[in-house]
């Protein structure tokens, strides 16, 4: 059903297709949590699938990159292939 096991506890809490999502249907349900009184990151890495981002409080600085970015970027391990789509 793609939720993991603290989603599922919270299936009745929220909508599992809010009406800003249109017509995209869910494949995955993934909740992170984090509580820091100092600044928290995640490094840069690449989603598979698209996301909808809900931020309950506090702030969030996305920085988006584009195909075209990618031979500038450190990685670990050789790019073989860029797909247009990113």
């Amino acid at each position: 059903d793609g939720m993991s096991a603290p989603v599922t506890q919270l299936q009745g809490d929220f909508p599992l297709r809010p009406d800003v999502m249109g017509n995209l249907v869910p494949v995955n349900y993934n909740l992170w949590m984090g509580a820091n009184k100092e600044k928290s990151t995640s490094g840069l890495h690449h989603d598979y699938h698209d996301n909808l981002y809900v931020l309950l409080r506090g702030k969030k600085v996305f920085r988006l990159y584009g195909p075209d970015e990618a031979h500038r970027m450190y990685t670990r391990g050789k790019i073989i292939h860029v797909h247009p789509n990113g």
